[in-house]
């Protein structure tokens, strides 16, 4: 069997958000309970309304389900990536002031203004603010500008 690929430094080293496992599992039984329904209406119903619908049912439980397997948020060097089945959206740590929780949810400042609100990963959300928010301060720490002043010599 062959190597996996060399991940670079800024991978190995990237923060990562995954949706929690009793979201996982709670997400699972949800799925089957969506397809076997689909399922149900495919193959008991001979007109073709019904049979849309169970499609439907199926297409659309198994997408939710692998979405909640696939959604993660991470935290890279220079930026966050919001990453999803359908999209990935990144937003660059420059652009972000601060981080909090509201409603339960996370939430980050714009420098700009506004907000943003991070999808719900399951897990603690204190913890995940309070990492996102460590992550935003140490803007510009790994760039040689460690933030200290020379002292003059006496």
């Amino acid at each position: 069997m062959g190597q996996p690929p060399a991940q670079s430094a800024a991978q190995r080293d990237a923060r990562v958000f995954r949706t929690a496992k009793w979201v996982r599992v709670l997400s699972t039984f949800a799925m089957l309970l969506i397809v076997s329904c689909g399922i149900y209406y495919i193959v008991n119903h001979g007109t073709l309304w019904p049979r849309l619908g169970g499609a439907a049912l199926v297409a659309f439980g198994v997408a939710g389900f692998i979405d909640t397997l696939v959604s993660r948020i991470v935290l890279d060097d220079d930026a966050i990536h919001v990453i999803s089945l359908v999209r990935t959206r990144s937003y660059p740590r420059a652009d972000l002031q601060s981080a909090k929780v509201s409603g339960g949810a996370v939430v980050l400042e714009k420098r700009e203004g506004g907000w943003l609100v991070l999808p719900d990963t399951g897990a603690n959300a204190l913890g995940v603010r309070n990492t996102i928010d460590a992550w935003i301060k140490r803007q510009g720490s790994g760039i040689g500008d460690q933030g200290e002043k020379e002292r003059p010599e006496d």
